[in-house]
């Protein structure tokens, strides 16, 4: 490949520009203050992350247990299987939002 060199035309003086009058200084907009919250939830998402491919494991294992108990137990009255099952679900869906998508701010 060649390099194309374009060469300077010949500049444009600027049009004189009239001096605009002084603008009131607004003051600084304040810092965004972090919630006692957000720490708390970095510090979890950090501990979560390391274990996952663990706690992946862990989680799903159970998850396929209550899946089985909640087949076995489908028509007993009194045993309420598939809302454990639907709870720990939803747990293994949630952590894996938690280190999949979310990304907490200042990492």
């Amino acid at each position: 490949m060649t390099n194309i060199i374009k060469f300077p035309g010949k500049a444009e003086a600027p049009a004189e520009v009239a001096p605009e009058p002084a603008a009131q200084e607004k003051p600084a907009p304040a810092a965004p203050r972090r919630g006692l919250f957000a720490p708390v939830v970095k510090a979890v998402w950090v501990v979560v992350v390391l274990v996952w491919p663990l706690l992946k494991w862990i989680v799903s294992i159970d998850v396929f247990f209550q899946f089985i108990r909640m087949v076995y137990h489908w028509n007993t009255p009194g045993v309420f299987a598939g809302w454990t099952f639907l709870a720990h679900f939803a747990v293994l869906v949630a952590l894996t939002y938690f280190v999949s998508i979310y990304k907490p701010k200042g990492i």
